[in-house]
């Protein structure tokens, strides 16, 4: 595993901003945290062999935050950073509700939430 400090840090701080600001009902900060063409998919039914896939885009993920759906629910989160490179990060994300399996690029200095393979718990 090719992991620096730096895109670990990074990584790991974009993903705080995601599932906090999902949390907190805070639409600016997890709008900040995803790249405008981000992909978040789940599959549908993982035991009925169907190859139906749930997705939800930008758009969608902050109206969710903005309506405060979030709130009631716990705040008890862990986030592992898997694998980083000089572009790329790969970020577990488990709350309450979700695992979230996030991957995330490097633009300039910002990371981003470019895809997101999610599973409700």
């Amino acid at each position: 595993m090719i992991c620096t400090m730096s895109a670990a840090t990074g990584a790991e701080a974009t993903a705080r901003d995601y599932i906090e600001g999902w949390l907190s009902g805070d639409a600016d900060r997890i709008r900040g945290a995803m790249h405008p063409r981000l992909a978040k998919r789940r599959v549908v039914d993982p035991s009925g062999g169907s190859l139906e896939l749930a997705d939800v885009s930008y758009d969608e993920m902050v109206a969710d935050a903005a309506s405060g759906r979030g709130r009631s629910v716990s705040r008890e989160v862990e986030i592992r950073v898997l694998e980083t490179t000089e572009t790329t990060a790969s970020v577990r994300v488990t709350s309450a509700p979700f695992v979230d399996h996030l991957q995330l690029g490097r633009f300039g200095d910002r990371w981003l939430i470019v895809n997101c393979l999610y599973e409700r718990r």
